[in-house]
């Protein structure tokens, strides 16, 4: 993970995909996190979310969105196109 980090803090990233151990990056470099694969400690009931086939597709699909809209709010909490509906 260390040799991850400071790849991340040289070449940043749009998303970060990875176990709970990727929180430390998460907290390190600000690049949002998808929690996604095994162990993951700090996330309660996400084994019951299938992330293969179709429904994992989508499962997937929806995680990946949501998380790059919740990084675009908080990008922009503090000014004028802090939207409500996209």
């Amino acid at each position: 993970m260390w040799h991850l980090r400071s790849l991340l803090f040289a070449e940043p990233v749009d998303l970060l995909i990875g176990n709970s151990y990727a929180k430390f990056l998460w907290r390190d470099t600000k690049t949002p996190l998808l929690r996604i694969g095994f162990p993951l400690f700090d996330r309660h009931h996400l084994h019951r979310y299938p992330i293969i086939g179709y429904q994992g597709v989508i499962n997937l699909t929806n995680w990946i969105v949501n998380t790059l809209l919740d990084e675009m709010d908080r990008k922009a909490m503090f000014t004028q196109s802090f939207d409500v509906i996209r």
